[in-house]
Formats: structure tokens, C-alpha cells, sequence
């Protein structure tokens, strides 16, 4: 097989492995709509069918619980800013500081082409800005609240919007303080619910302790129930699914996979609402005594439950803990909950090899400031590691190009010979030193490079919103404002093609001119499958190119 055959197989493979690796993942998504003002959730509403007596007074002395109470608290923190409801003591909001909802552009002129669109956005005016912060409570109006518990049984009930009392209206917590949130409500069966939160200023991890006392004259037996519960939209920027981690595995479940619930009961470490950038769950703390179950009540709407068996006996009472994380998958918070959340950021095939890389790029961007600048400079560094392997790489194409008439008179003279053909062109290729498979080998060495930055590139969220040069040079059309999103105006992923193309026209030809059609197309096949790639990994291979297309250069003028 000649080596133009085998570069043309290697690179058509490529082509496929990525495509059908990622492109269920990260196929074309809608453009996102123009940003609206975002409506609050609602708290359900809290209508009792019957008026709840008050909690007795507890040691604590706090105010009694008055069934028309929905007061809201907010917790404060370094990192975010949550407010939690008195119907059911669960989330109402929960906003991340460092992070936004979206961008803050306008878009000017939108062109689909199928696949393909091309936009033209601007910068929103910071007055009329509707850029807030991300936010990790999306429920649909009839679903329960985050965090909402209950407690279901044989002549019992504890509704997910039975009313407390807080013991503050808001809390701040700042650097390593700590500060704990207490909810306290009564049940008509008598059940008295005491939930208790604790916050630490510096991580988005959180404890929640549930203590269910029952101070009816009889034993109640039922199941605790913790839950997390929120929705997908349209534009693909809310929760996209359900995700638990049992027996020592990870399961995840995007909208619309998971046809029935299902139910984990060996070993469940945590369980929630994954998106791509932001993980929002629940983790049992101490024995693994809960179950974990996912459902899906309706299309693209999400709940994750953690139910734990209990037993209450009259005057005793019952308890349940959980470490709760609401934030980033960012692998420093990650690691911190001590839950092993860190196994939510999963580079793939090669993420032995994608760790490395964004370690490297997370320390480049300490010192540089840009993450678009610190990608060129990790591309510049992985040529150079790459320099030698690729020089030889084209001195062997240079050495085949000269021997393919010294091939065409063999093929043709051994034609009805097979054996004496590959013979006399293996003695041949002996003679003149050169490999036939030395052009390809280099690249089948870079392609675990290429998936691993792939996937750093397209999950790390470090890359999220990270600009490179936010707006068109002596303009204020946005163009490479977010290395995660695809380039608006495609200029670069065009420019990588003909870049490309460049690289085709400076490599030495094949000799079959079917070999040289099919390789002319390769440019055109990667521009159209790039158009709506990440426009970090986009800005890689284009860079990844210019240098290929000077090193080659440097070859053919000294190195001949």
C-alpha cells in the first residue's frame, strides 16, 4: 500500500473516530435565544388542607411555626448566594458568583445554514444587561423544590411544603467561617422536623441534617425521602440530566434517556442533576445506608431521590445527613467535598494524557492571563515535542515522492505477481532507507494528543466564558469571547481549512492521481466538521498547522 493511501485511511479514521465518539454529545445545539430577563422560580404554593398546630416550643426557644409563614432566607457566601424557602425549607435559588448564565451579547444579524449558522453579536450595554449570575435551581412549577424532604408511611405524611420556622431571615459566611441555617416545622400526625444547614464561607459543599422526632403515642414506620429536582430547556443551557454514583461506578442519563425509573441500592456515594460545567447532588454522609432512584416524570423534566428506610418509635426520633454540593465541575471544589466527586470530570479515552494538559494550561494561564494565549503556547510546545518525528515524517514522503516512478515500473512489471511485486518493493524501500508507513506514523502518535485537548477543550470549565480576543479587531462585533463556543462570524475554523489546503499543496504528491483528489478533499471535509467545534480546539489545529506549514518549509528548502 502506498503511503498516500495510508495517510489518506489514517485521516479519513480520524475524521470518523471523532464523529461518531462526540457528535451525539456535542452535535449542533440551537442558538441560544436573545437573552430575556429570567423569571424567579416560583415556591410552591403552600395551602395546607388543614391548619397545622404550632411547634411546641423547643429548648432552642425559637418563635413557633405559623402555618401562612413562607418567608425566604438568604445565605451569603464567598462563592455563591442561595435563598431558601420556609414552605418545605428547600432551594429556591442558588446562584453561582464567579460564573454567568450567559454571555452578555445581542445579537445583530443571524444566518442558519442547516447545520451551520453564522452570527453577528455585539456587546450588550451594561444598563441594559440581562447577564446573571449561573444559576443552579431550574424546576418546572409543579415539581418539588430542591432539597425538599419527606417522610412517607403508614398513617403519616410529611408534605414537601410543610411550613417552618427560620431560625434567621439571612446569613453570611465568609473565607473559613462557618454558620449553620435551622428549619423547624410540626406535622399533624406529630411529627417534629428539624432540618439544619451548615455553610462554609469558602466551598460550595454544604451539610444538611434531617432529625424527624416523633412525639405521637404510636411507632411510625416509613422512608425518608431527600430530593433533587429540576429541568432541561431548549437552549441546552440548564440541567441536561440525572447522574448517581453507586457501587463504585458512575451512571448518567440525559433528557429522554431513562424511559423508567430506576433504583440503586448497593453502595450509593451520591446522586443528583448533572449539566456539562455544573453538577448539583446530594451524598449520603456516613454508612451507605440509602437508595438512590432516578426518574423522569415528564419529558425533560428530573428527580433524583434518596430514600432511607427508618423506623420511629413514639417519643424517639430519626435522622438522616447529607453532604450537599451545588457548583462547578471544577476539580479543585470537586476533590474538596471529599465525596469522590472528582470522577464527574472524565476526559475519555485518554484522560491519563488530558489531566497532564489542563494542569499545564490552568498553570500557563497563572502567568499569562489569557487562556486563548496559554492554548498557543501549549500548541507551540507540543510541535516542538513533536519536531523530530515529524521531520522524519517529511524527508520520508520527500524519499517516496522520488521512488514513485521506480514503484510504478515495479507494480507494472509484477502485476500478475503479487509476492514478487511487494518483494522487489520492499528491497526497494531497504535500498533507498525510507518507510512507507514513516509518513503516518507521527500522526497516529498525535492523535491520543488530539482527542485528549478534544475533550479538555469541550468539558473543562475552566475554558467556559474564557475569552481570547472578545471582539473583531477595531470593531465591537464579539468574535472568540468564549473558547468553550463555536466562532460566530467561522472565520477561524475557515482559515484552519485553508490552512490546510496550504499544507496539502507544500506535501509531495502521490503519484496516483486518485490518491491526490481524495487527499485535496480532506480540507474541506475537517473545515465543515469544524464549523461548530469548540473554537479553542479550532484555534489548536489551526496554530497546529501554521507550524506544520513553516517546519515543512524549513524541510523542503535545506532539507532536500
Amino acid at each position: 500500500m502506498q503511503t498516500r493511501t495510508i495517510l489518506a485511511v489514517v485521516l479519513s479514521f480520524l475524521v470518523f473516530l471523532i464523529f461518531t465518539y462526540l457528535s451525539e454529545k456535542y452535535g449542533t445545539k440551537p442558538a441560544p435565544p436573545k437573552p430575556v430577563p429570567e423569571t424567579a422560580v416560583p415556591a410552591p404554593p403552600v395551602t395546607p388542607a388543614k391548619p397545622m398546630p404550632p411547634v411546641a416550643g423547643p429548648a432552642t426557644g425559637m418563635p413557633q411555626v405559623s402555618g401562612a409563614s413562607t418567608r425566604e432566607v438568604v445565605v451569603e457566601t464567598d462563592l455563591f448566594r442561595a435563598i431558601f424557602t420556609e414552605a418545605g425549607a428547600a432551594l429556591k435559588s442558588f446562584q453561582l458568583k464567579h460564573y454567568r448564565q450567559d454571555l452578555p451579547f445581542e445579537t445583530i444579524y443571524r444566518l442558519s445554514l442547516g447545520p451551520v449558522g453564522f452570527e453577528i453579536e455585539r456587546y450588550q450595554d451594561p444598563q441594559k444587561s440581562s447577564s446573571r449570575p449561573k444559576e443552579l435551581v431550574t424546576v418546572a412549577p409543579q415539581q418539588e423544590l430542591p432539597l425538599s424532604l419527606t417522610f412517607e408511611g403508614r398513617g403519616l405524611g410529611l408534605p414537601a411544603t410543610l411550613p417552618y420556622r427560620a431560625s434567621s431571615t439571612s446569613l453570611t459566611v465568609k473565607g473559613e467561617e462557618t454558620a449553620t441555617l435551622v428549619f423547624e416545622g410540626r406535622t399533624p400526625e406529630g411529627l417534629v422536623v428539624t432540618r439544619t444547614y451548615r455553610f462554609r464561607g469558602n466551598s460550595y459543599a454544604f451539610d444538611l441534617k434531617d432529625v424527624v422526632a416523633n412525639r405521637s403515642p404510636q411507632s411510625l414506620e416509613g422512608a425518608l425521602h431527600l430530593m433533587l429536582t429540576g429541568k432541561a430547556t431548549p437552549a441546552g443551557q440548564n440541567t441536561e440530566g440525572l447522574v448517581v454514583s453507586a457501587n463504585r461506578s458512575v451512571e448518567e442519563f440525559k433528557a429522554g434517556k431513562l424511559k423508567e425509573s430506576k433504583t440503586y441500592t448497593a453502595k450509593v456515594e451520591w446522586a443528583g442533576l448533572d449539566e456539562l460545567y455544573f453538577l448539583a447532588v446530594a451524598a449520603p454522609a456516613g454508612p451507605p445506608r440509602s437508595q438512590a432512584t432516578l426518574i423522569e416524570p415528564s419529558p425533560k423534566q428530573f428527580k433524583a431521590v434518596l430514600t432511607l428506610p427508618e423506623t420511629a418509635p413514639a417519643g424517639q426520633e430519626v435522622q438522616a445527613a447529607y453532604i450537599c454540593y451545588f457548583g462547578p465541575k471544577d476539580t479543585g471544589h470537586l476533590a474538596a467535598a471529599q465525596v469522590g466527586l472528582e470522577k464527574m470530570v472524565n476526559f475519555g479515552w485518554f484522560d491519563w494524557l488530558a489531566r497532564p494538559f489542563l494542569y499545564f494550561l490552568k498553570w500557563l494561564n497563572s502567568y499569562v492571563g489569557n487562556y486563548g494565549w496559554s492554548l498557543v503556547i501549549l500548541t507551540i510546545l507540543l510541535r516542538l515535542a513533536f519536531l523530530y518525528p515529524n521531520h522524519k515524517s517529511f524527508k520520508s514522503m520527500q524519499v517516496m515522492q522520488k521512488l514513485q516512478p521506480r514503484v510504478a515500473e515495479i507494480r507494472e512489471k509484477y502485476k500478475d505477481d503479487r509476492e514478487a511485486m511487494n518483494r522487489e518493493l520492499m528491497n526497494l524501500y531497504r535500498t533507498f532507507k525510507v518507510n512507507p508507513l514513516g509518513g503516518c506514523l507521527p500522526m497516529l502518535l498525535q492523535l491520543p494528543v488530539f482527542i485528549a485537548l478534544y475533550n479538555v477543550l469541550s468539558y473543562a470549565i475552566e475554558l467556559r466564558h474564557a475569552s481570547f480576543i472578545a471582539t473583531l479587531p477595531f470593531t465591537d462585533i464579539v468574535w472568540l469571547a468564549d473558547l468553550s463556543a463555536k466562532d460566530p462570524l467561522l472565520i477561524t475554523p475557515i482559515v484552519m481549512g485553508a490552512s490546510m489546503f496550504v499544507q496539502q499543496k507544500m506535501s509531495p504528491s502521490p503519484g496516483d492521481p486518485a490518491q491526490a483528489k481524495m487527499m485535496m478533499f480532506l480540507p474541506l471535509i475537517f473545515t465543515v466538521l469544524f464549523l461548530n467545534f469548540a473554537s479553542g480546539l479550532v484555534i489548536y489545529w489551526l496554530v497546529n498547522n501554521i507550524l506544520a506549514i513553516i517546519q515543512q518549509h524549513i524541510t523542503n528548502k535545506y532539507f532536500k
